[in-house]
């Protein structure tokens, strides 16, 4: 039995409406940390972490107050239809507030890469041409939706191959570079092998680069197979996957500092992981900064 598309509104504001809470306790965990648990343990705060945790804050709050606007809209006019104006202002809105957390993501990740492998931009230069073609897909998706009234609203066949270029392209930059990220953490390990402590604490740090990139990716595959398929389960998972997004991101900070802030090398892998102030020597060394 094929799903409705009112079934799937309500479903979608549902499931989303469950992860916002989690986005939302993680989120303020990781402000906490960064804000006011690490200046108060002698550490630096790193304000691009902090941004970019505010910024994905803000998009899931307003991505759920859009789905609230929508559905107000079209049970007090009795008119579900409206779910399926891809022309209007809200849908546009809502097609912007779900490529941006995606695009800011990807970017953080590209960075933390280029950081990791000393600055060579040889590196990630695949990363960033994907990352190009990603916002390139997600501004067509827009421009088409704001020009072009479709029947269908987002599952009409002319948007379909916007949608998947731009989640396919992102799942396959967050393979590619979380694997770069994983084997250079990984030929570090096997050069510290007399540093029992050391090599630990980098297999750690590999553990929750892969779980985290694991959530995200999952996301995004599920999200980009309802839209292949052109199901109304897309409105559902298309919710879930502005959340999803940012508790990946704020749950790293958040298992980072819970589970080695007592340990004496915690800056360095915690910088090596999600700041930019060490990078990994190309003979697979640390430089490690008090900062």
């Amino acid at each position: 039995m094929a799903l409705s598309l009112v079934t799937a509104q309500i479903l979608a504001l549902f499931s989303m409406s469950i992860l916002l809470g989690v986005h939302l306790v993680v989120f303020v965990m990781s402000i906490w940390t960064q804000v006011w648990v690490n200046p108060a343990c002698g550490k630096r705060t790193n304000w691009l972490l902090v941004a970019v945790a505010l910024a994905m804050g803000a998009i899931g709050i307003f991505n759920a107050a859009l789905d609230v606007h929508g559905n107000i809209w079209a049970f007090t006019t009795g008119n579900p239809a409206v779910f399926l104006d891809a022309s209007s202002w809200g849908y546009i809105v809502g097609k912007v507030d779900e490529a941006v957390p995606g695009l800011i993501g990807d970017a953080v990740l590209i960075y933390r890469c280029w950081i990791v492998y000393g600055r060579r931009w040889n590196v990630v230069i695949f990363a960033v041409l994907l990352w190009t073609s990603c916002m390139a897909f997600a501004l067509f998706v827009v421009i088409k939706s704001a020009l072009v009234q479709y029947p269908d609203g987002i599952n009409n066949p002319a948007t379909t191959p916007f949608i998947s270029g731009a989640l396919g392209a992102s799942v396959l930059l967050n393979v590619t570079t979380t694997s770069l990220i994983v084997f250079r953490i990984w030929r570090a390990t096997q050069s510290m092998r007399e540093q029992a402590a050391g090599q630990n604490k980098l297999t750690y740090i590999n553990r929750i680069i892969i779980e985290s990139g694991l959530l995200y990716t999952i996301s995004a595959v599920i999200f980009l197979f309802t839209v292949v398929i052109q199901s109304n389960a897309i409105y559902i998972t298309g919710e879930c996957f502005v959340q999803m997004t940012g508790i990946a991101f704020s749950l790293m900070i958040v298992r980072f500092d819970q589970n080695l802030a007592e340990e004496p090398e915690r800056d360095l892998t915690w910088r090596l992981a999600a700041a930019p102030s060490s990078t990994l020597r190309s003979d697979d060394s640390y430089a490690v900064s008090s900062g």
